[in-house]
Order: C-alpha cells, then structure tokens, then sequence
C-alpha cells in the first residue's frame, strides 16, 4: 500500500511521485460519483467520501449525480461540490451505466476524469500519481484502475487535519482487508474516451469486467493503479442485496454483456502497472494470464470456473458459448 504516506511523517517511504521533483504540474481531473440516498450509515459513508474528494490537491472538480430520493443535494449543503440530475435509472433506482458516463462527460471541466463509487475514500496524492501515469503512457487512451482496500468496522474521520489520512492508514492496519481483482471503484480515463457502453444498471455486477474487455480489446491501455493510489471502501450495509429484484437487475446485465462469465475481465488483464510513478509491465504469471486475455481457449476454462463456482448466477456453459 502506498498512496497515504505523503503526509505521514512517520512512515519510512514517502509517496512514489513526491520522491522526485515533478516536471509536469499535476493534471486538472473532474471526480464524479453517482450518490446513494443519504440516509443512515451509507449517508456518513458517502459524507466521508466526499471530503476526502475535496481535500485533495491541486484541487479538483467534483460532481454528484443526484439519488433516487433526491437527498444528495440538501445533505451536501455548503460542501464545493456540483450536483446534477438527469441520469436515466433502472427499475430499482439504479442509474445506467451509459448514462452515467453521458452526465460525466458533459459536466465535466477538465481534461481527465475520475469516476469513482460513491463510498470510497481517495488519497491526497491522488493527482500527483495520475500525472506520472499519463506522463509515462504518452498520447495513447488509456482507462487505469485499481484494487481496493476494505474496511470490516465503521470509523470516523477528521478531515479538517491536513494528516487525516494517517489515521486513514491506521484503519487500514487496523480493520482493512483487500478486496480482490475484481471489484475496481474507480476509473480514470481522458475526456475524449468514448466508451460505447451499454445502458447496465450500475452496482448490479459485470460492469467493471465489461470495461476492461471492451476497451482492451479496442486498443485502449489498461493500467493497473493499485501500488500507487490507496483506495478505501468503507463499512456500511447493502440493503439493496436484500431486494428481490437485485438479481433479476443482475441477469439484465447479462443479457447486455454476452457470455459475462466467458469475457468479463479484471486488474489481471491490465497491460500495465504503475509502480512508483512508472509503467512497468506485468512479470510472472500475470504476464501470462494478461498476455492470454482474448486466446479463446483460455477465456473459455475462465468462464467455466466462474460457472462452477457461481452456478446461481450464471447458470451451466453452453456448449456454443462465445468468447472474445
């Protein structure tokens, strides 16, 4: 983990970019987030989230897609934030993926943009690694993302400290625990990308395994930001779980994302790595699996694993199942 230390003194090793002098100011970056209704626990959560979005420096842009409830503006109150309506939903109030993309974009002031769910906590340094990255990757389109870290226990924050995301860090140590490869709560990318997304209700599953395989497989460079940009999803319930028509939303996104469990890809599909504020190439043997992403044979044993393992979801292989 990395991300936090910049404004740790005690901590031994300072943030990758902060250890050399930066020869490209930081770049001007639009964070937005499609709200949650602000009611108990997620409200705090998303609260939280929020103010470590504007503490970060330089400054950043930040825009709230308003809830399903129409809370989002009154509990932000007196925050720096913008919040927009508009976005079309699903049955349950979910907003669509292509929507949400649509909002972003035209709201947006800045050249690159940071779409982010609504409960995780961004470092300060954020922007300083985001500038080493594109300074690295050059004029090609990129998409990066990364793994998170999970809190098991709700914590409290102050973000009027300048060193608050210390105690951040003292979480971490405390009740963090990380997530995996495939839950990827942020995505930054240039404005000109065009995703061509289809209108999935956000949430539900499939979605982040639907970007990075569509746009791997345009071309678009997937960098993998883990190492270098600490993200903290916080403890709160998931009552939507709990609705009956959670899965049926899931099984749309199955239908709108073919052979999901075939092509779904993850972190361990990106092309790239950045590691104290450089593109380094997968080793081992994730330079094998990214290096295999679209040989069929392989995508197909991927999907029959998940089938196995998630039989619930997404149902037996077919036999004429179709791989990218």
């Amino acid at each position: 983990m990395t991300g936090y230390v910049a404004l740790c003194p005690s901590r031994s090793r300072p943030l990758p970019s902060q250890s050399h002098k930066q020869d490209h100011p930081a770049p001007m970056i639009t964070i937005y987030s499609a709200m949650r209704p602000f009611h108990g626990t997620i409200g705090e959560v998303q609260l939280n989230a929020i103010r470590s979005w504007i503490a970060i420096s330089p400054k950043c842009q930040v825009v709230l897609i308003e809830d399903e409830e129409g809370t989002s503006r009154g509990a932000t109150n007196g925050l720096d934030v913008a919040v927009v309506d508009g976005v079309r939903r699903s049955g349950m109030g979910a907003p669509l993926l292509d929507d949400v993309l649509r909002v972003g974009r035209e709201n947006a002031q800045h050249e690159i943009l940071a779409f982010i769910t609504a409960d995780v906590l961004l470092p300060p340094g954020f922007p300083e690694a985001v500038s080493n990255m594109r300074r690295a990757i050059g004029p090609r389109e990129f998409f990066a993302i990364g793994a998170r870290i999970d809190l098991s226990e709700p914590v409290k924050f102050d973000f009027g400290r300048p060193d608050y995301f210390c105690a951040v860090h003292d979480a971490i140590a405390r009740h963090g625990r990380p997530h995996g490869h495939t839950a990827l709560d942020l995505w930054v990318y240039p404005a000109t990308l065009d995703f061509q997304a289809p209108p999935m209700p956000i949430g539900r599953g499939g979605m982040d395994g639907w970007a990075v395989w569509s746009l791997k497989r345009r071309g678009v460079q997937v960098i993998d930001f883990t190492h270098d940009v600490t993200l903290v999803h916080q403890h709160h319930e998931r009552p939507a779980r709990r609705n009956p028509r959670y899965l049926d939303e899931f099984r749309e996104c199955l239908r709108l994302f073919e052979s999901m469990p075939e092509n779904a890809m993850s972190l361990l599909d990106a092309d790239w790595l950045l590691i104290d504020g450089k593109l380094r190439r997968p080793t081992g043997l994730r330079r094998l699996h990214a290096a295999m992403s679209f040989f069929r044979p392989y995508r197909y044993l991927v999907g029959r694993r998940r089938r196995f393992n998630l039989p619930e979801l997404y149902g037996p292989a077919a036999p004429g199942v179709r791989s990218a």
